[in-house]
């Protein structure tokens, strides 16, 4: 975990008002001590994509919560696909088969 001047040191183009200002918005929400601010490395990697979305690719800081709020559904969804497909996978070759067959008529537009 770091201090809230290492991570501002790490991105040059993020200013300490813009950083408070996602940590009251819940854009960023970092640990704290009686001595500030910890954030650990899922909190530096938001923080990089904010700043990419903000100041790279001029991205309103309005509309930021909910860019990020979209970002967050889709891993979310992605995580659970994939415990989805490790429960497929464990189920017998028949009942896997008819999963497949379900999807690929779903796929298709075709309703059972």
């Amino acid at each position: 975990m770091i201090r809230e001047g290492e991570l501002i040191a790490q991105f040059t183009c993020l200013e300490q008002h813009v950083l408070l200002a996602w940590i009251d918005e819940g854009v960023i929400a970092p640990h704290r001590d009686e001595s500030g601010y910890l954030f650990d490395r899922i909190d530096q990697a938001r923080v990089a994509l904010a700043c990419d979305l903000h100041y790279r690719m001029g991205l309103e800081h309005a509309s930021l919560p909910v860019i990020l709020s979209l970002i967050d559904q889709l891993h979310d969804a992605r995580n659970y696909l994939k415990a989805l497909t490790r429960a497929v996978s464990e189920q017998p070759d028949a009942v896997q088969h008819e999963i497949t067959l379900r999807i690929s008529g779903l796929h298709r537009g075709e309703t059972k």
